[in-house]
């Protein structure tokens, strides 16, 4: 008889499906029938929340990944995706800090010092 595997599930990269086929109980990575790994959810969510989590709200619903903005005035407010990595990247694209202003530009020496470019007093 098989022993059961885990029941984890998550979703690659094109929001397919994907079951652990390792034992239950296991430690550490994930494994499809692929071979291709991912990492426990708890860890990523942890990793998330410690870049995301001053700005952004994460949560790992089963099934996506959502990062919500802390704050009601950001242009883009909401990120769902399928895969971490997504999101991740769907972050860096969308809530990066805007543009600063330029600085104005600080006095030229000669109206500082009161002389002109011939190098007399104006």
């Amino acid at each position: 008889m098989m022993p059961p595997h885990c029941t984890e599930t998550s979703l690659d990269r094109n929001g397919v499906p994907r079951c652990c086929v390792i034992e239950a109980g296991h430690e550490g990575d994930h494994m499809d029938h692929q071979a291709r790994t991912w990492e426990p959810p708890s860890t990523v969510l942890a990793r998330l929340q410690e870049t995301w989590g001053r700005t952004h709200r994460i949560i790992w619903t089963g099934r996506m990944w959502i990062a919500t903005a802390h704050r009601d005035d950001v242009h883009w407010r909401t990120e769902v995706e399928p895969t971490p990595a997504q999101l991740e990247a769907s972050l860096q694209k969308h809530s990066r800090p805007p543009d600063r202003p330029r600085a104005r530009s600080a006095p030229s020496a000669s109206r500082v010092l009161g002389t002109t470019d011939t190098g007399g007093t104006p």
